[in-house]
């Protein structure tokens, strides 16, 4: 019977939470609604911020938020849209044969041999160090080029860098 007390003592010192995950609990009301295939829940909670992400409640830098994906719509609408869109990657005549455009990115990219390293494939899924857009990216060493993409613009932050990196592992799916 001394044993009951010292267990119960332990889980409270280990911060065990004893509550149930009952669904009337506005914050607990339901697991992760998908977002995208990334790491860690992103269910809202009521204070407008993210279940599962330290902060005040204000909204995810697009950088935060690349943690929590890996999903190509995600990626073509918080990455290839405002950074490699522009004057470059987009219809009517996209630089180097590569649309980044929502929809037909996949087919630019996977498989697609490089235009500027032959024997690069753009991505390769499964294996983003054999993909020549991580390494344009500055995710990967590869041919040496003259500077990262996106050109004439800050570098990604390595969360978006990941992203792209777990799209690629994962097979890249469209």
């Amino acid at each position: 019977m001394r044993s009951l007390p010292a267990v119960l003592l332990a889980l409270a010192a280990c911060g065990t939470d004893l509550r149930s995950d009952d669904i009337s609990d506005p914050v607990n009301t339901a697991p992760d609604a998908g977002n995208g295939g990334g790491t860690g829940p992103s269910t809202p909670i009521p204070d407008g911020g993210v279940s599962g992400v330290p902060g005040d409640g204000a909204p995810l830098t697009d950088c935060e938020e690349a943690k929590f994906h890996s999903d190509l719509a995600w990626i073509e609408q918080k990455i290839f849209a405002p950074s490699c869109l522009g004057d470059c990657h987009t219809d009517p005549t996209p630089s180097a044969s590569l649309n980044l455009s929502a929809g037909l990115s996949h087919h630019s990219l996977v498989n697609v041999t490089s235009t500027q390293y032959p024997t690069w494939k753009r991505v390769v899924p499964g294996n983003p160090g054999a993909s020549m857009l991580m390494v344009q990216i500055g995710g990967e060493p590869g041919p040496e080029l003259e500077g990262t993409m996106p050109w004439g613009q800050p570098k990604l932050c390595d969360e978006k860098i990941d992203a792209i990196r777990r799209w690629i592992a994962a097979g890249a799916p469209q």
